[in-house]
């Protein structure tokens, strides 16, 4: 089992804290707040009070085997460089920190954090291209240039095969997965109506109420969006 400290409960520490649980993870959550690491001890299997910003708090526990630490306190900028340097001399194998600005990211790439993570700007960079591009029902952004979005398939596309569409060829696109709702109704998530194949074939049949799940070049994408 995968072992992961989460320093800072708040929202998004709280939500990552939470999902590693769900993902069959151990977690130890650290908060100076009484009230947020009380809510936490109902979702992960340790929450503590403790001031990580205190070297002699984070070598009094027994963090040396974690997998790795996720650190997400606020607005407090120097708190959290000052963290991410006493876990990597601690010998932390791999920190993620929340950035809250473009200034706080490039200190910490400078000192060394594995991964800095931007919440904020992420989803509102996902949201807008969701609003902006033709049909797309969701997105991820893998670069500025590329990412992986779902898309409704044009009309020209219902009941062809993905041999007969030759999306590579003609709009240098791969279609990584096909969605099929059987009602239609592409916010009905459940089971029973939504199936999901990962790695479709050649052979596979884009149908009238499916989804494409398209990885690419964006402007590539939009392109296939508009195809007659």
């Amino acid at each position: 089992m995968k072992k992961y400290f989460v320093i800072g409960l708040g929202n998004f520490g709280f939500n990552i804290a939470k999902a590693l649980e769900e993902n069959s993870c151990e977690v130890l959550g650290m908060d100076i707040d009484r009230e947020l690491v009380q809510r936490a001890k109902d979702f992960i299997s340790h929450a503590i009070i403790g001031d990580a910003s205190d070297r002699e708090v984070l070598e009094s526990l027994a963090i040396s085997d974690f997998d790795g630490a996720i650190i997400s306190i606020g607005q407090d900028m120097a708190a959290s460089i000052l963290i991410a340097l006493y876990l990597k001399e601690i010998g932390m194998q791999k920190i993620i920190v929340r950035a809250i600005s473009e200034d706080h990211g490039k200190i910490l790439s400078l000192i060394g954090v594995d991964t800095v993570v931007f919440p904020e700007r992420d989803m509102a960079i996902r949201l807008a291209s969701k609003l902006a591009l033709k049909n797309a029902m969701d997105y991820l952004p893998l670069t500025e240039e590329y990412g992986i979005l779902e898309v409704v398939p044009p009309k020209s596309f219902i009941n062809k095969s993905l041999k007969d569409l030759k999306l590579s060829t003609r709009f240098g696109c791969q279609v990584i997965g096909l969605k099929y709702y059987a009602n239609g109704n592409y916010n009905d998530v459940s089971e029973k109506n939504a199936q999901i194949k990962i790695a479709p074939t050649a052979d596979d049949i884009v149908t009238e109420h499916s989804v494409m799940v398209v990885i690419g070049k964006l402007s590539d994408i939009e392109r296939l969006q508009n195809a007659d």
